[in-house]
């Protein structure tokens, strides 16, 4: 996978703790340098679980890691299937996402960020879906080969995603967050598709 591909991912990952920060920014008042360095708790918790997924896909995976000089029907058959989990995996996230965007209201119940544990958390229930994209994309390319391509980008887009969320937050703007929600939804399919089907 080209880094502009885990670019386009991270963008869609990020989205969520955009507003997620958001709104727990507008209810409880955090200052703008512990915003910050909770935006990098956050990033960096998504990034680790985005590696741990990708690296039990590479275990899960039906494709032995060993290259075959004889593709036969066996080992097309197992590619495909790699193929599918991959699709499924990524289709289930973006389901995750439109569930929650086709609410009446898109409000998430804000928690207290002031508080660092509770931004500890935040991360993690955060990253339930990076774990899980990242598991898709362990069906399909060797962490070792990609770790800093897919790490890097993820960690930088979410830290900047997360941070304006809580400027935003603290400044009591308002966001679209169900039309944030259906930009990931879109990234995600789009990349989706293409990784399952164009290689």
């Amino acid at each position: 996978m080209s880094v502009i591909e885990f670019i386009i991912l991270a963008i869609a990952l990020s989205f969520e703790a955009l507003i997620v920060m958001h709104g727990c920014a507008k209810q409880a008042k955090v200052r703008l340098t512990q915003g910050l360095a909770e935006s990098f708790v956050v990033a960096l918790e998504n990034t680790i679980f985005l590696l741990l997924g990708i690296f039990l896909g590479n275990l899960l995976r039906f494709t032995p890691d060993v290259p075959n000089t004889v593709v036969d029907s066996t080992s097309s058959l197992l590619t495909d299937t790699d193929n599918l989990v991959y699709l499924g995996l990524m289709i289930l996230v973006a389901v995750r996402l439109l569930m929650r965007s086709g609410k009446k209201s898109r409000q998430v119940q804000p928690y207290d960020i002031s508080r660092f544990p509770t931004a500890l958390l935040l991360g993690i229930a955060v990253g339930v879906n990076t774990l899980i994209v990242g598991l898709a994309i362990g069906f399909r390319v060797p962490l070792v080969e990609n770790i800093w391509r897919a790490a890097i980008p993820m960690f930088v887009i979410m830290t900047l995603f997360a941070f304006l969320g809580v400027m935003l937050g603290r400044q009591q703007k308002e966001i679209r967050a169900r039309r944030y929600t259906l930009f990931a939804v879109l990234f995600l399919l789009a990349f989706a598709l293409k990784g399952a089907f164009w290689g």
